[in-house]
């Protein structure tokens, strides 16, 4: 049920359908400041995510082309709207990845099972 929820938010999500009427989704050359306005998610191409400072200096870079390389249509990439965590949402329902900042403060990915801020954007 949890993976069907996840594959019809991201079709929607996709196609822009935003449920409050706002794309919060990072898109190539349209992307988009984190809750706290520090960090830029990028959305590169149809397959890459860029995370930058606020001064543009990168601090997570990584590629899902892998992931996609088998579909035409390209990952999500959207911001948790209560903090600094990027979600990452891989066509086909195949994963999901949460990307923040660990203790340390090295951003990293993880696979991670969708919120449901993110599944109710649809």
């Amino acid at each position: 049920m949890r993976l069907l929820a996840a594959v019809v938010a991201l079709l929607l999500v996709l196609t822009g359908c935003g449920g409050d009427g706002e794309d919060r989704f990072a898109r190539p050359g349209a992307p988009k400041a984190s809750p706290s306005g520090k960090f830029i998610a990028h959305a590169e191409g149809s397959s890459g995510v860029r995370i930058t400072d606020h001064d543009g200096g990168d601090i997570f870079q990584k590629s899902y082309e892998y992931a996609t390389s088998y579909r035409a249509d390209g990952i999500g990439v959207v911001w948790l709207s209560t903090k600094d965590q990027l979600w990452v949402l891989v066509p086909g329902g195949r994963m999901s990845e949460r990307i923040e900042p660990g203790p340390d403060g090295v951003w990293t990915a993880v696979e991670a099972e969708l919120p449901g801020e993110i599944t109710r954007l649809g």
